[in-house]
């Protein structure tokens, strides 16, 4: 999420009629401290920016969202794109349900989000694997294992690219209005699910 804010931010200082960066994120829990350690760090990276007049706007949407306000937000036309850079997403349902929309997508182009979004109609930014950083290592993120590191330069190009080309990959993501729940409802998964099994285990 640091890597997205400041990717971001660099990307569009000094841009006239600069978009904005909507982050629906919490820590720990949903409380004020939360909050406050969250904008804290949003304003450590702002601070960061080098060779800067002016940044974009960040609006911060902290803790927990109901099914009904999440699906308010996407289809909000104010909202024109979902982004991100993650590390290592293992499905990325908030990806799926954005991009069934018909809405573009920029993502990182590993684990999950590339079994449904396709380099002909989401804007995938390539990068390397590398090792997980000491300080990010835990019971759940094993040191020895890797996460993507997304090449900056294409992660500053799919950006620009999207903001001054918007209509031009909104055509491309209408694709997916009729892709995923065509491909990935719970029914289908159900029919696909119970074909593996009839094949390996003789159900």
């Amino acid at each position: 999420i640091g890597y997205t804010i400041g990717t971001f931010l660099d990307t569009f200082k000094d841009t006239k009629n600069a978009p904005g960066l909507v982050l629906k994120v919490n820590g720990l829990n949903d409380s004020e401290i939360d909050r406050y350690e969250i904008v804290n760090k949003i304003q450590i990276i702002q601070d960061s920016i080098k060779y800067k007049e002016s940044l974009p706007p960040i609006y911060l949407l902290h803790g927990e969202l109901s099914d009904r306000s999440l699906n308010t937000l996407y289809n909000d036309p104010r909202i024109k794109a979902m982004v991100s850079f993650t590390k290592g997403e293992g499905f990325g349902r908030s990806l799926m349900e954005f991009a069934s929309l018909g809405k573009p997508v920029i993502c990182s182009g590993w684990s999950g989000p590339t079994d449904f979004l396709s380099t002909k109609h989401s804007a995938i930014v390539g990068g390397s694997l590398e090792y997980v950083h000491p300080s990010a290592s835990n019971n759940y993120i094993l040191q020895n294992a890797y996460w993507f590191t997304p090449d900056t330069q294409q992660a500053v190009f799919a950006l620009q690219n999207m903001y001054s080309n918007y209509d031009y990959w909104k055509s491309l993501a209408t694709t997916y209005i009729e892709r995923i729940p065509k491909k990935y409802s719970l029914q289908r998964m159900g029919e696909r699910l119970s074909t593996l099994l009839s094949r390996y285990f003789n159900i």
